[in-house]
């Protein structure tokens, strides 16, 4: 295959993860040699190397010194900045967020309540999470911090490779939303014991392997953060 002559290295960047795909590499594997893609696509070794760059910066590709690029282990890194960015350019719509948010984190309950239920996972990380807000009502940052340990273990717990990765991803949107969340339940003089307590109706229906009430409990928790947010 010729790689045409506008925006080579782009080009090459997209033909490196098609190859990667056709041939099945996984977290570690080298790709070509350099020479090797740049005769195979027709460019020189200086695009090939610009779009070993892109990559790298992607997070597809890793390299160390004298060493052919590999495979990187798959990481929500590069999304998680897209996001984080455009809240922070007020282009992230708050509403669209917590709605994105509830759709992924209602189905990781549901999957989480349903592994539990089959006896595929335990809920031990669950509720240590949720000793840890216990722990840490009155100080908004460890609470805050706990609370998203809390979530984490659910999307850990169900299993769910995608929708884990985008939860991941948007830990750092979120870890502002729920300093946002904190904020607005204070004002609103709700206690944040309601909270932790919300947690573990979510918790007790995982645990009972119920997932058509985890789903619901944490559909209801979300629906309080939105109060919490304004929204």
């Amino acid at each position: 295959m010729t790689i045409g002559r506008t925006t080579l290295s782009h080009q090459v960047a997209q033909a490196i993860i098609e190859e990667i795909a056709e041939r099945g590499l996984r977290a570690g594997d080298e790709i070509p040699a350099e020479g090797e893609m740049a005769e195979r696509y027709g460019v020189n070794r200086l695009v090939v190397r610009e779009a070993i760059r892109t990559l790298m910066a992607r997070g597809v590709l890793i390299s160390s010194q004298g060493k052919r690029a590999r495979v990187a282990t798959p990481s929500p890194v590069v999304l998680e900045q897209i996001l984080t960015f455009r809240l922070s350019q007020a282009s992230l719509d708050r509403q669209d967020l917590l709605e994105t948010r509830s759709m992924i984190e209602t189905e990781l309950a549901r999957r989480a309540a349903r592994r539990v239920a089959d006896g595929l996972g335990s809920v031990a990380a669950t509720q240590e999470a949720l000793a840890a807000m216990r722990a840490a009502n009155g100080e908004p940052e460890a609470f805050i911090t706990a609370d998203l340990s809390f979530h984490q273990a659910i999307a850990d717990l169900a299993g769910s490779g995608l929708l884990t990765f985008l939860l991941t991803a948007m830990h750092g949107v979120l870890l502002e939303e729920r300093r946002a969340s904190y904020r607005g339940r204070a004002r609103r003089g709700a206690a944040q014991e309601a909270t932790v307590e919300a947690h573990q109706r979510i918790l007790d229906a995982i645990a009972k392997g119920d997932p058509g009430r985890a789903a619901e409990a944490m559909t209801e928790h979300l629906a309080e953060t939105g109060l919490d947010l304004g929204l």
